[in-house]
């Protein structure tokens, strides 16, 4: 299945909600997401020239519980990616295997998440430690669908709730911490 997305930065993240239940829109109550991403042989290419075909494997941790190993294969950029993902009982092992396989943990993202559906799209309003407040929303599509037409309208569909498109971002959280990370080495 392939996960095309649009991530915007958020002023207002509980008027946006208001608006969004305003529409019909339920969302979840708030999540604890804390996310680690693993690079191959502690590679940072990843994150500083991303490219189409790199693979981005994600052991999830949700209120404090593992529950979702996943793996992402980039296509046409960071927000437009096959995704593979699975329930786990077991992340201790995740890890090990990961680790046997030669990935290391690389960037941690903790979030408070939101998650809900809009029409046939999936939305999620994040609040990201360290980066600020974001709305996503996702298609999930066939292998071959257009991203740039699919992005254009999930783009379309936040605009009618007053979003700019002027807070587009095209990075993953992943990158943005990376990229904060590494900035203020510099």
């Amino acid at each position: 299945m392939r996960e095309i997305e649009v991530k915007l930065r958020v002023e207002d993240l509980n008027g946006l909600e208001k608006k969004l239940v305003s529409a019909g829109c339920t969302l979840s109550a708030p999540i604890r997401q804390h996310d680690v991403i693993y690079s191959l042989q502690n590679s940072t290419e990843e994150w500083e020239n991303a490219k189409e075909g790199d693979i981005i494997p994600r052991l999830r941790r949700e209120n404090d519980s593992i529950v979702e190993f996943n793996v992402k294969q980039q296509q046409s950029s960071e927000l437009d990616n096959l995704e593979y993902e699975t329930r786990v009982e077991d992340g201790e092992a995740i890890h090990r295997i990961l680790g046997v396989l030669g990935y290391t943990p690389q960037i941690e993202v903790k979030k408070i998440r939101r998650k809900g559906r809009l029409g046939e799209y999936e939305i999620c309003l994040d609040e990201v430690e360290g980066l600020g407040s974001f709305v996503e929303l996702e298609a999930l599509t066939d292998d071959d669908a257009d991203p740039v037409k699919i992005q254009e309208e999930l783009l379309d569909k936040l605009g009618s709730f007053g979003i700019s498109r002027d807070k587009l971002e095209v990075r993953g959280y992943d990158t943005m911490l990376y990229q904060l990370r590494h900035s203020s080495k510099n």
